[in-house]
């Protein structure tokens, strides 16, 4: 795929040495969207293929992911959320339950061998592009899925999830973990334990990135200052645009762009606007007392935020605008939280509507090398710096 997107693009500049820098050349946004290698940091979906059993194959209408609409939208690379809800299952069952997950996206991957493959590195990401294939890669969502367990046994939890193929672990989720605080509950004052500290020594030496989304904001300055390698906040906006705990503050882009990390911005529409974030919140304080099983809980919530005056298109590139102004341009990605958020901006319900973006940000301005590296170039980067040098 990429060798034909290659092609193509070269072909339109007429060069016989070569294709030069695309910074300077004239060409449409469609083409500068095939040429790049677009990677998705996060996506909730994992969920829907393991407890409902989708067909990932086929075009899922209450989706904002699948296999169709991925191909539609030009994503090269996918990393699966592996999220165990504390609702679901009980701490005891939190590391068994993380590989359930693991296995059915797996086994759709090996059901679709002819679409989707499974990445490790870098390298096989931009390899599988060139066969036409999408990526599948994994990272666990909380550090709470490496229990139960004393440290040891969650340091062996830690390597199985990296041969199972997970790239990032996010420190925290919604909950304190044994390896710090969240900034979804009553943690928020607690850092880096010292557990969180051999967990963190044996990500980088296995080749797993330190995922800050999610943390307590004294677990993201502990993290960002005890990680040697680069970071990646999956999943999380503009502190500075919609004041939320998830987002990042501009002194955290700072820190994450010194780290050589990168910043992946969230499309969830509670991330991007403050005055939706306050209406979703109103409308889960309200589903929440109705007593729904979880499933009819979050139709309810999805139904009632549709009726929010909805965030454009814009907004979302205002965020991408920040990060890169703030961090730079080689510190800001794209992490989606699809299947995860109930609502995402007018113009990109699903991912099938990515190249709208790709759209909105050369209207903006921004050459194509540096669209290609928002895109998933940075992610890339920040991949490859976490592997092994054997690797």
């Amino acid at each position: 795929m990429t060798g034909i997107r290659v092609a193509v693009a070269c072909g339109m500049v007429l060069v016989a040495a070569g294709c030069p820098s695309r910074s300077a050349t004239a060409v449409s946004d469609l083409d500068v969207h095939r040429h790049a290698i677009v990677v998705d940091t996060h996506s909730d979906c994992t969920q829907r293929i393991t407890y409902d059993g989708v067909d990932f194959a086929k075009p899922q209408a209450d989706m904002q992911l699948d296999l169709p609409k991925m191909r539609a939208g030009g994503l090269d690379a996918q990393f699966f959320s592996i999220f165990v809800g504390p609702w679901r299952t009980k701490p005891e069952g939190y590391y068994a339950e993380a590989l359930r997950q693991f296995d059915a996206v797996h086994a759709m991957i090996l059901a679709n061998p002819g679409t989707i493959a499974w990445a490790r590195t870098a390298a096989d990401v931009r390899a599988n592009a060139k066969r036409g294939r999408i990526s599948a890669l994994f990272g666990v969502e909380g550090g709470h899925a490496l229990l139960p367990g004393n440290e040891a046994q969650m340091l062996e939890h830690l390597r199985t999830f990296y041969e199972r193929g997970a790239r990032y672990l996010t420190l925290t989720w919604s909950v304190a973990s044994p390896i710090g605080g969240s900034s979804g509950d009553d943690s928020d004052g607690r850092g880096l334990t010292d557990v969180g500290r051999r967990i963190i020594d044996e990500m980088e030496r296995l080749g797993m990135m330190v995922d800050v989304s999610h943390v307590s904001d004294p677990l993201f300055w502990d993290a960002i200052r005890y990680a040697r390698k680069p970071v990646i906040a999956s999943h999380s906006s503009a502190r500075e645009l919609a004041n939320v705990p998830r987002n990042m503050t501009d002194a955290m882009l700072k820190a994450v762009a010194q780290n050589g990390g990168a910043v992946c911005v969230n499309f969830g529409s509670s991330f991007l606007d403050r005055d939706f974030a306050a209406g979703e919140q109103a409308a889960w304080a309200r589903a929440r007392t109705l007593g729904l099983p979880p499933k009819e809980l979050w139709r309810t919530v999805r139904d009632e935020v549709s009726r929010l005056p909805p965030v454009p298109l814009s907004r979302l590139v205002d965020h991408v605008d920040h990060v890169a102004k703030v961090a730079g341009i080689d510190h800001v990605c794209l992490g989606s939280d699809f299947d995860g958020v109930p609502a995402t901006p007018v113009g990109l319900e699903d991912v099938s509507k990515v190249p709208a973006l790709t759209a909105e940000l050369r209207r903006r301005g921004y050459a194509p090398d540096d669209v290609e590296k928002i895109l998933g170039g940075n992610v890339l980067r920040v991949l490859a710096a976490n592997e092994p040098a054997q690797r």
